[in-house]
């Protein structure tokens, strides 16, 4: 849950940075070319009050029509008024162009003197009242007040032109439909006379009825004939000699002599049971007894057999009676169904024909009621007041520099819109980042200063905290950049064009170096235009040009100590012939070697790439190459050619630095808003009487 509320708040916070950025573009566009937006203005407003002194006088006219309210009609009357969406109905009536031909056309014939001329006619709803306020303006005053009355006569008479052929349509279709349900009517009769021609609907009433019930009383017979023979199915079933219980039970019912048959088994048997308690098997008295049994058994066998004989006669006569049946019930299905079928037909003639005599008595009552509404004054709007006699319009014309001004407005601000689209200048870290590979090792921040002034160099304790910090900041990634293991020595700064503040850095940076107690030499290697020399006032010659061609000099003659502590300057001599043979010759890399010997960091300002081919010949010598930017300033264009000229000569950029950054675009407003305190603690004198007071209060 904590992560997703994380996540939540980083893309919030990049939604307003992506606002923030935008808004700030758009200020550095509007600063620079503020002049687009007052010339659009101007050309606006211009344009504007030439077409207004342009155009001719024209004329007003005004009139009002009013809604009469509810109309009362006959009861049993269907009209009525539709009053949803009714004020823009009606609005949209009269601007349309039915109206208005027929409007041109009245005045034509009533008014054939007057010329005819456009007019614009406006309606709208009245705010306070149920009332629609009409106004035209023309050139001509005459016509506009008879056009306007035109409008209003002829938007009543569309409305009741089309109200009746409404009417009318409806009621034709209304007769047609009569027409066709009265035949229909006339061809169910006829079928339903022609039905009862053929049959007799009270006996075929009749008939199913009682075919009903009969076929009720053989399907209970036939059931029951079914269990019967069900019955006598599972009778006669012998299981180890023996009956089963029903078919015992039926044998019993049947015959008495099977009965006594069986009584006197069980006697005898009972006797000899009696006797064989005390006589052995053998003893005359118990053969004669168990010959008695056997002969009584036979009996019984000679019953069973009859019995069941008699079952079997009984059980065919039972199927032939119900295959009997089953026809007999099936002859009469048929009969039923017949008679169900003419009743079921004859109901649905009667059912249709209800129906449409239904219908046919409601479109009657329609009928009726379309007669009524036809005789009914339907109109609910009337005209109020007529047309007005045409007056001049005179032109607003603080409404017309007004339009104008926001037509100017509207175009600079496309144009500057346009502009920022196309602009390709780099303003931020974050664009330098979305467009190349190599790292942004600093921003240093646009100090405000008199114009033609020189930016005053670092000073130890110096009051330009944010401007300090930038350049240590430089100096720690310079420090800690690995390049094969090692710190960079020779450290060589450039740009793609003139003017983008890489002299000041690497002044400024070389002063850093030395703050940190290392022996910097910085070298003015622009043998073009150095400016080295004015950065810290000193000679410009001996310089670097004088050291590479006249061998005679060593490198202390051309090295000046500066006022900071294990700094040293070379600054770039008097500005020879052909400066790039100079610094590809075999003295300059004997004395690169020298200095690499004698400092812990060499900095050489180079002139920019897009100006020379100095620097992309040199840059291969140097261990790191740091590449200037200016904000709002160099395009991307250029530094892409730039790093294209040295990937050519084998040199890989290390890292950007972005100078002259405006302190309220996001990236730096955001961080300097809730850190400008801890950067300036140290600058801020304290008052002894105030803090004791505060940390009292507190």
């Amino acid at each position: 849950m904590a992560q997703s509320g994380f996540n939540d708040q980083d893309k919030d916070f990049e939604w307003s940075e992506m606002l923030r950025s935008f808004y700030f573009r758009g200020r550095l566009v509007l600063a620079r070319l503020w002049w687009v937006i007052v010339l659009c203005l101007a050309i606006g407003i211009s344009i504007q009050w030439f077409k207004q002194s342009q155009r001719k006088p024209v004329y007003q006219s005004n009139a009002q029509m009013v809604i009469d309210g509810q109309v009362t009609i006959p009861e049993g009357a269907r009209y009525q008024e539709v009053f949803l969406n009714f004020f823009g109905t009606q609005i949209k009536l009269m601007n349309s162009q039915q109206v208005k031909e027929r409007a041109e056309q009245r005045v034509a014939a009533l008014h054939p003197e007057l010329k005819p001329v456009y007019v614009h006619v406006s309606v709208l709803q009245s705010v306070d009242a149920s009332a629609f306020d009409l106004s035209a303006v023309g050139e001509e005053p005459k016509y506009v007040s008879a056009y306007l009355d035109a409008v209003m006569h002829e938007f009543l008479a569309y409305k009741e032109e089309r109200r009746n052929q409404t009417t009318e349509k409806f009621f034709l279709t209304i007769m047609e439909k009569v027409l066709e349900k009265q035949a229909e009517i006339e061809d169910l009769e006829e079928q339903k006379l022609n039905f009862q021609r053929s049959n007799n609907i009270v006996f075929i009433t009749e008939q199913g009825n009682n075919a009903g019930s009969y076929l009720a009383e053989l399907n209970n017979q036939r059931a029951g004939l079914r269990t019967e023979i069900r019955i006598l199915n599972s009778m006669g079933h012998e299981k180890d000699t023996n009956l089963d219980a029903l078919t015992e039970s039926k044998l019993s019912s049947l015959d008495n002599g099977y009965e006594r048959a069986k009584r006197q088994v069980e006697q005898l048997r009972a006797e000899r049971d009696e006797f064989a308690i005390y006589m052995k098997p053998a003893h005359p008295k118990i053969r004669r007894l168990n010959q008695e049994i056997e002969r009584q058994a036979n009996l019984l066998n000679i019953f069973r057999r009859q019995t069941l004989g008699q079952l079997e006669d009984r059980r065919k006569q039972l199927e032939a009676e119900l295959v009997n049946l089953d026809a007999i019930i099936a002859d009469w299905e048929i009969k039923a169904l017949k008679f169900s079928t003419l009743l079921a037909e004859f109901g649905r003639l009667n059912s249709r024909l209800e129906s449409a005599k239904a219908v046919h008595a409601r479109l009657l009552a329609s009928i009726d009621s379309i007669d009524i509404t036809q005789n009914t004054h339907q109109e609910t709007i009337s005209i109020l007041e007529y047309a007005s006699v045409a007056y001049p319009v005179v032109m607003d014309k603080n409404k017309q520099i007004a339009l104008g001004a926001l037509m100017g407005l509207m175009m600079g601000s496309g144009i500057l819109a346009m502009v920022s689209m196309l602009d390709t200048r780099i303003v931020s870290a974050e664009d330098i980042g979305a467009r190349y590979t190599p790292p942004v090792l600093g921003v240093i921040p646009l100090q405000q200063q008199k114009k033609g002034a020189r930016l005053q160099l670092l000073q130890p304790g110096d009051d330009r905290v944010m401007f300090a910090e930038s350049c240590r900041n430089i100096r720690s990634s310079l420090l800690f950049m690995d390049l094969d293991g090692k710190r960079p020595q020779m450290i060589v700064l450039t740009s793609s064009v003139p003017a983008e503040g890489k002299s000041t850095l690497a002044s400024n940076l070389g002063i850093t170096l030395a703050f940190a107690q290392s022996r910097t030499l910085l070298v003015d290697a622009d043998l073009r235009r150095g400016r080295i020399h004015t950065e810290f006032d000193i000679t410009v010659t001996p310089g670097l040009a004088e050291l590479i061609e006249d061998p005679s000099l060593t490198l202390e003659d051309v090295t000046i100590q500066t006022e900071t502590e294990n700094l040293h300057v070379i600054p770039c001599g008097d500005y020879p012939e052909r400066p790039g043979e100079l610094l590809l010759s075999k003295r300059f890399e004997e004395l690169l070697a020298l200095m690499r010997s004698r400092y812990d960091y060499v900095i050489f300002d180079c002139p920019p790439v897009l100006a020379t081919d100095d620097t992309p010949s040199f840059a291969t010598k140097a261990d790191a190459v740091i590449f200037m930017v200016r904000s709002n300033y160099t395009r991307s264009g250029q530094i892409k050619s730039s790093l294209d000229i040295l990937e050519l000569r084998g040199v890989q950029v290390d890292g950007f630095v972005l100078n002259f950054v405006d302190t309220r675009q996001p990236s730096h407003y955001y961080y300097y808003n809730r850190y400008n305190d801890y950067y300036n603690y140290r600058a801020k004198k304290k008052d002894p009487v105030k803090d004791k007071a505060k940390f009292s209060a507190s």
